[in-house]
């Protein structure tokens, strides 16, 4: 075993002792990225919405379902990870059935156009829910005769 030669696992890549210092410099830039990035980062196909959903949540995972997104799942998964095809979906935590799980999170997707009526049914529930408690507090402080100083009243 001693005399063994260490290959190395990636077959595309020159040791680091054959690389020039341009090669050297290149590559490190590389792997300083790739460890910076986030890794929920997801390059994803375009229109498509992505969300880590909690998967051990089944009443989460339910709603999810219900309001249309579904679970990503990559259809090449065992020739992915041996490295024979690019994946449709680049993101961390590709398994062996598909689905990409990083801890108890599992990646999701649904069109934009949902997406953003989601935000926009978000957004208008918020701006309800501030009217209604303005208005309970004027209705409130009416009937127990306390003064209200209305400011930039619109």
């Amino acid at each position: 075993m001693a005399n063994e030669t260490v290959k190395p696992l990636v077959a595309s890549s020159k040791p680091v002792g054959q690389m020039s210092k341009e090669e050297r410099a290149r590559r490190y830039k590389e792997l300083r990225e790739r460890m910076g990035a986030s890794r929920l980062k997801v390059v994803g196909k375009p229109g498509i919405h992505y969300f880590w959903g909690p998967h051990e949540d089944s009443g989460e995972m339910a709603r999810l379902d219900m309001i249309g997104y579904s679970i990503v799942r990559e259809p090449n998964a065992e020739q992915v990870l041996e490295g024979k095809v690019d994946p449709q979906i680049k993101a961390a935590g590709l398994r062996q059935d598909g689905t990409y799980v990083i801890g108890d999170v599992m990646l999701m997707q649904c069109p934009e156009e949902l997406y953003e009526m989601i935000l926009l049914d978000s957004e208008q529930r918020h701006q309800e829910m501030v009217q209604g408690a303005v208005t309970d507090f004027l209705v409130s402080a009416e009937q127990n005769g306390a003064p209200v100083i209305e400011v930039n009243k619109r």
